[in-house]
């Protein structure tokens, strides 16, 4: 019995120091053990912020742009093709880009296909057996329309008011489908006439400068500019036949 006494009178009794030191551990907040997880995060270095990419649009711009530069008068190509600001005149080539281009043929050669299914094939003849529709005639069936609106009882029996009115709407539509595409047969042409002038421009600005260096005895230029020539020897004989 003595011995539990002490024991129990032993583990009252304790020490200041002690009594800081439990009080310490019993306010310290409660940490978490870290997990592998935790620890491997940790251990890994933060990755950089990889550059934003810029948009496919700005970087084709920016390339275009570059290619554009490096064509000017003013650079080596420039000069080296005898190309100078005074003389080379700016290209009136309109500003389309060519896959917009592409993509117009497509479109025009879409509704070429569309077109085939219901055109037939009409030969000189076969145009000219056909009656045409002009100012006169179209007068002559809008008064005949008319009447047969108010007097449906004229009407043959294989032809109704609607099927009469319906031939109409798809005749000014046809009209006005061919009025379009004529319309823009010639815009077509006229830059096509713009961009051969272009063209031939340029064909014509090489080979000065390569007459140009065939006087000074370059090779090889003397060779291209004697094959280039035939191209127009042609042209000053009839002109000098015309004299």
């Amino acid at each position: 019995m003595a011995t539990k006494q002490t024991k129990a009178v032993a583990k009252k009794t304790a020490t200041p120091k002690q009594k800081a030191v439990t009080a310490k551990a019993k306010t310290a907040p409660k940490v978490k053990p870290k997990t592998k997880s935790a620890l491997k995060a940790k251990a890994k270095p933060k990755a950089s912020p990889k550059p934003k990419a810029k948009p496919k649009a700005q970087a084709q711009a920016v390339t275009f742009n570059a290619l554009l530069a490096s064509l000017l008068p003013g650079n080596a190509i420039g000069k080296a093709a005898g190309a100078t600001a005074g003389t080379r005149r700016p290209p009136n080539n309109p500003e389309m880009k060519l896959d917009d281009l592409k993509l117009l043929i497509m479109v025009f050669s879409g509704l070429k296909e569309t077109l085939e299914k219901y055109a037939a094939h009409l030969r000189a003849l076969d145009r000219k057996r056909l009656n045409g529709v002009g100012i006169k005639k179209q007068g002559f069936i809008e008064r005949a329309l008319a009447y047969a609106a108010e007097n449906p009882e004229f009407l043959p029996h294989y032809l109704s008011l609607g099927k009469f009115k319906e031939d109409g709407e798809y005749y000014l539509g046809y009209r006005n489908l061919t009025a379009v595409v004529k319309e823009i047969q010639e815009l077509a042409w006229n830059i096509t006439i713009e961009a051969s002038d272009v063209w031939y421009t340029d064909g014509l600005e090489f080979y000065a400068s390569v007459r140009e260096a065939s006087k000074r005895r370059v090779d090889p230029a003397e060779t291209i500019y004697n094959d280039l020539e035939v191209f127009f020897k042609h042209q000053n004989n009839a002109n000098n036949s015309n004299k």
